[in-house]
């Protein structure tokens, strides 16, 4: 398995930018409906922590990122991710 590199700011693919958001669309959704399970519906912890495993190996695979912050010095972790190519997404920066 390749490592990504964590300032990579390409998508790691040879999909479209099309097929990119419709899986980027997902995966948020995903994230939303776990949001909503964590928060009181009955599930299986097991099972989120599977949906919650997967959705990680799908956000790292394409590179997907948070967004910027409004002061463009952090991320928005909670907020939809964006593509790598997005002009709001964040990326580390050490300094």
């Amino acid at each position: 398995m390749t490592k990504v590199k964590q300032n990579d700011r390409k998508n790691k693919t040879k999909l479209t930018e099309d097929d990119l958001q419709k899986i980027l669309d997902l995966v948020n959704s995903t994230r939303e409906m776990l949001s909503q399970m964590k928060d009181g519906w009955s599930v299986l912890t097991s099972t989120l922590a599977e949906l919650d495993t997967a959705v990680h190996r799908v956000h790292n695979a394409m590179n997907f990122r948070p967004q910027k912050d409004d002061q463009n010095d952090g991320s928005m972790y909670w907020a939809d991710l964006v593509l790598p190519e997005d002009p709001k997404a964040w990326f580390y920066e050490p300094k």
